[in-house]
């Protein structure tokens, strides 16, 4: 799986843009406001004009994950 390194435009769009990945796709966030993400689920925040620029080289210096979330699975005990 590709996936892209992004950084959100504003606390806005970070909030939104966050939220949608959390519950459509899958987002690791890194230090520096860094956050890893599927390149399939780009289409995703676009579709919601979430605005988004691709991280680089400064943004990712010294960038370790913060933490990791993937998408829920309903639970069926």
């Amino acid at each position: 799986m590709k996936n892209a390194y992004i950084v959100f435009q504003s606390r806005e769009d970070a909030v939104f843009g966050f939220y949608s990945l959390v519950t459509h796709s899958q987002v690791t966030r890194l230090s520096n406001d860094v956050f890893c993400v599927p390149w399939g689920s780009l289409a995703l925040l676009d579709e919601r004009q979430v605005q988004y620029r691709f991280a680089n080289e400064d943004d990712l210096t010294n960038a370790h994950p913060i933490w990791i979330v993937t998408e829920s699975k309903p639970r069926h005990d």
